[in-house]
């Protein structure tokens, strides 16, 4: 094997791997795809209509009952139904269970009730505390990294709420419309055939109360304590903390947490939506965010859909519960037309939620889709069945019985096999009966990049080697336990930075293509040559002026040019990234300002050394002194007290003033943002509030502070009463401000020291010979890590530029070398033989057939020889004639591309002679994938899901006299059978001019005879 890819193979890890520092964990390891999949069921289970109408407070320990009526259908007893008792099992007991209904008295009921609410009352608790670190998030400032903590505790609260929000919320429903699971007598309007039904007095109209008077009250007797208030109160507490604050609190706390993506590849190259989306998928796996099991199967966009679907469920199950004339709100009304219209509202609610799912499609799995779209079927045929049966229309006893068994059988099987198609097992197993074979890229496309300096053979050659040398390099690796967390604006407004810097080379190499990958090839140059260019010596001045000076809170920066609406201040807290050289100034009363040019750093640098905005910062810092302490300031408070006298004075207003006196208070900064450093918050926004008591709490305006922070009298005052506790904490801050200004400049600087930024520019993004990288390293790089990799591997970088050299000789090797390089990667998991023969295909060894481009019969003896071709074909073959058919034409079409002969395509049945460049003008499909694409930034071997590229489709697509669109073109996509599905029209098909010669067909000399499909 190459080196130094041989030491990439001694690690048994993929570069992607190492660069994240973090090895993806098996499913059963899993902990986000273990709870994913839990609450997926979960909500599937405790949502779905079979439970709809069992979420009430009745009947106690039906588990055990459970067990026993498993025995009794066994060995039943003499005369007892064996039929109904497993409907009874199937319809009533088991979803009472999963709908957690454990109670089958009034006083077991509320007993159960206040026990779950109390219980969700401490998980609720338990979770905003947990969440207050995640909620952060979005105000970090500088380089504030985020808590070390395992996440845990978030997890299993944040699971347990989700578990038993559904369930819980209708529990609490029920209570506020008095459902008659908690009336004190039994429901008088089950048998009755009149409105109002006619029911005995219970007793003594002293002792008792009316017998139809049993709505919120807990006992019918009037002498008793009634629960019915308190429980009420609970439960519409319940109802705002949980069914309603829970989803929105988790949504806010999943915007914060999902992955950022890249809009750029490691080569520069601006990623499509297509790659975009693939890329999302490889950043969920590898994402360590404790909440990643709630939105790790969705779709980049749609992470916060669970806390939707939370909503979605309850509103189904809330028609359930409130539309009832078995509770308080309706039990006046007709049983028959409240069952109706319960069915009617629920069945439209259905309906509108599964058309929703079919538009929107949230789940990054195709599968997954699908497999909501049945549960979703499911809950509206269910709806529909209920409504036929409440209607009680003709044939009520098979729609109820056969029929709602066949839908339930038929759904859920269809939800297991969904389950089971899904996994990563079966789609091996999958792609292995189908022969499927993958790529990463169009690879028959015309308009793949196969020149000289094909990005495709530099990814996949040169720079490979670069990044395998320092990852694999004892001194230059990353170290084992680095997490590589980032700063990272949501909007791409300031690049990337890596918190937590260990001083490798490793980290470096690894940050710097991070930085490529959100800013592009262009704006990185750009960068380099600004800081390498005649006007460098400037720019390091000023840098130096600003890191030293004028980051962190209290800087000034005002664009005349560009007024901010809202903001008055001007003031704010800044932060430096070293590279590309950015400003960033998050403002006190503003939003985010992002500083790139050289002109507003020298502007920058001019403002804040104002002798006028010096004044202005250091009565800003004689404030941020006082932080939390108890100043001495006069202040008298006057409340305004109105009132009236009674009647018997005619009701005649008053009005008093009562004045209290106040000396000292707590002066506190009100911050927008968060940077904690060494225990003192440097955070953005700087709003003054004095606290005399719990009661009383005034703004800066008193002290006379303003929007120019201008040395009012009041202020001035103000600062001469506080004189000694601000002299006796300013030097300490001061200390404090300067460390931290300095702990970044050392970080900034020991970051290009141990590599420089534009050593991606120049080396790993311009493959040389050893000789002169050698001569360049020494010149530009100062880290000894970094020189003696360099100089010590010189055998790794010859080997990289020969195999370069050599994949790069003619455009047919360049193609030859990615079709084998990308076969290799993409299917060498599935197919068995490629892994036997592994030196002979993997592009890693110098035995493969990358690097020798053959002709059919020496390809074809070749394949035969190793198990992958055969003479016959043969079931399970993944290489057969028609595919080598592709091969081949592609090769012709590269080798006579720009003459005559390279003429052998019609386009459907046009007799019209075109080379397959003219083809992909004509038909004007969708663009192929030009750069590396997302496909190829990895050893990536998962099957992902996503469109057919262009050529992949016309290649397949039969003749015809005009081009349409497959009907249901995902329906083997949403079957789990191929993860790839046609968008678009198809093309009417391609055919070449070819003849029978012998047992085999070739290429037509001379003039076109005729057209045959290939």
């Amino acid at each position: 094997m190459f080196v130094p890819l041989n030491h990439l193979a001694a690690t048994r890890r993929s570069i992607e791997s190492l660069e994240t520092n973090y090895q993806v964990k098996p499913a059963w390891r899993n902990r986000d795809s273990i709870l994913g999949s839990l609450v997926s069921i979960a909500l599937g289970v405790t949502g779905s209509s079979a439970l709809a109408t069992f979420y009430s407070l009745q009947g106690l320990f039906n588990t055990v009952q459970i067990f026993a009526l498993i025995l009794t259908t066994i060995i039943p007893h003499k005369g007892h139904n064996v039929s109904h008792d497993w409907r009874q099992l199937f319809l009533g007991t088991i979803p009472n269970i999963l709908a957690l209904n454990f109670a089958s008295t009034l006083i077991q009921s509320l007993i159960f009730l206040l026990i779950f609410m109390a219980l969700a009352g401490l998980l609720l608790y338990i979770f905003h505390v947990s969440a207050s670190p995640c909620k952060r998030y979005n105000r970090f400032e500088g380089f504030q990294q985020p808590g070390n903590g395992s996440g845990w505790r978030i997890v299993i609260v944040s699971f347990l709420l989700t578990i038993i929000y559904l369930p819980l919320s209708t529990m609490a429903v029920h209570v506020i419309t008095w459902s008659d699971d908690l009336w004190a007598v039994p429901n008088p309007y089950v048998n009755s055939t009149t409105g109002l039904p006619i029911v005995s007095p219970l007793g003594s109209p002293d002792q008792f109360r009316d017998p139809l008077d049993f709505c919120y009250t807990t006992t019918m007797k009037k002498n008793e304590i009634n629960f019915a208030p308190a429980v009420v109160i609970i439960a519409i507490a319940i109802l705002i903390f949980l069914t309603i604050s829970y989803p929105l609190s988790l949504r806010a706390l999943i915007n914060e947490s999902v992955p950022i993506v890249d809009k750029y590849t490691e080569l520069g190259k601006l990623r499509s939506e297509s790659d975009m989306d693939r890329e999302y998928q490889r950043l969920l796996e590898r994402d360590c965010n404790p909440l990643a099991f709630l939105y790790g199967g969705l779709r980049r966009g749609w992470g916060t859909y669970e806390p939707l679907y939370l909503f979605m469920k309850f509103a189904a199950l809330l028609i359930v519960a409130v539309v009832d004339p078995d509770n308080c709100f309706f039990r006046s009304f007709s049983r028959t037309r409240v069952a109706v219209v319960r069915q009617i509202l629920l069945l439209t609610a259905t309906v509108l939620f599964f058309v929703l799912q079919w538009i929107l499609s949230p789940f990054l799995d195709p599968v997954n889709n699908a497999s909501e779209w049945m549960s979703r079927l499911n809950y509206v045929l269910t709806s529909l069945v209920s409504l036929l049966v409440a209607l009680d229309v003709p044939g009520r006893s098979v729609i109820d019985g056969p029929v709602l068994y066949f839908i339930y059988v038929a759904t859920y099987s269809f939800t297991f096999y969904f389950t089971i198609i899904n996994l990563s097992a079966t789609q091996r197993l999958v792609k292995r009966l189908t022969s499927r074979i993958d790529f990463s890229i169009d690879i028959f496309s015309p308009r793949l990049d196969i020149s000289s300096s094909s990005p495709h053979t530099k990814r996949r050659i040169w720079q490979e080697a670069i990044t395998t040398l320092f990852l694999t390099s004892p001194e230059c690796k990353i170290p084992d336990k680095q997490p590589m967390h980032y700063i990272q604006a949501n909007n791409s407004e300031f690049p990337p930075y890596l918190l937590d810097f260990q001083g490798t080379p490793g980290e470096r190499h690894v940050e710097n293509i991070k930085i490529l990958r959100e800013v592009g090839s262009g704006d990185y140059d750009k960068a380099v040559a600004l800081l390498h260019g005649p006007d460098s010596a400037r720019l390091l001045r000023l840098i130096g002026l600003i890191q030293h000076n004028f980051v962190g809170p209290d800087c000034y920066w005002r664009n005349q040019k560009l007024p901010l609406p809202g903001c008055t201040r001007f003031f704010g807290n800044a932060w430096w990234i070293p590279f590309p050289p950015t400003l960033v100034i998050r403002y006190d009363d503003g939003p985010l300002i992002v500083l790139r040019d050289f002109p507003d750093f020298e502007q920058y640098v001019k403002q804040n050394a104002d002798p006028e905005v010096h004044r202005r910062r250091e009565i800003r810092i004689a404030l941020r002194a006082l932080d939390g302490q108890s100043i001495y300031w006069p202040y008298r408070h006057i409340n305004n007290e109105n009132s009236r006298f009674p009647l018997c004075c005619r009701g005649t207003r008053y009005k008093a003033q009562a004045s209290t006196l106040y000396e000292h208070a707590t002066l506190n900064i009100k911050r927008k943002g968060y940077l904690m450093w060494d225990g003192l918050q440097l955070g953005s926004g700087f709003d003054i509030e004095l606290v005399f008591d719990k009661r009383v709490t005034v703004d800066g305006d008193v002290i006379g502070i303003n929007d120019d922070y201008n040395l009012t009298p009041a202020l001035a005052q103000f600062l001469a009463l506080n004189h000694a506790l601000i002299h006796s904490r300013l030097r300490s801050l001061e200390s404090l401000l300067a460390n931290y200004r300095q702990f970044c400049h050392n970080e900034c600087k020991k970051k290009a020291d141990v590599l420089t930024y534009r050593f991606l520019s120049q080396v790993y993004d311009h493959p040389k010979d050893p000789e002169r990288l050698a001569k360049s390293s020494i010149e530009q790089e100062r880290d000894l890590r970094v020189r003696q990799l360099l100089v010590g591997s010189e055998a790794a970088f010859q080997t990289s530029y020969d195999r370069l050299l050599a994949v790069s000789s003619t455009e047919l090797a360049t193609w030859w070398y990615i079709f084998w390089d990308d076969f290799w990667r993409r299917n060498s998991d599935t197919i068995k033989n490629l892994r036997l023969h592994a030196p002979d295909f993997n592009p890693h060894y110098p035995t493969s057939i990358a690097y020798t481009p053959l002709p059919r019969p020496a390809l074809e003896y070749f394949l035969t020889q190793r198990g992958l071709l055969n003479k016959k074909p043969k079931w399970g073959n993944f290489i057969d004639n028609g595919f080598l058919n592709k091969v081949y034409v592609r090769m012709y079409d590269i080798v006579f591309h720009g003459s005559s002969q390279a003429h052998i395509f019609h386009l459907g049945y046009d007799t019209h002679g075109l080379d397959m460049e003219d083809i992909d003008i004509e038909t004007q499909g969708r663009p192929s994938s030009l750069g590396t694409g997302g496909g190829t930034d990895h050893d990536d071997s998962s099957i992902r899901p996503r469109p057919a590229f262009r050529w992949e489709g016309i290649l397949d697509d039969p003749l015809a006299k005009k081009s349409h669109r497959k009907f249901l073109a995902k329906m083997g996509v949403w079957l789990g059978w191929t993860p790839i599905w046609r968008i678009g029209n198809r093309s009417v098909g391609v055919a070449l001019d070819i003849r029978l010669d012998g047992d085999r067909y070739v290429l037509m000399d001379g003039m076109h005879e005729g057209s045959q499909r290939r």
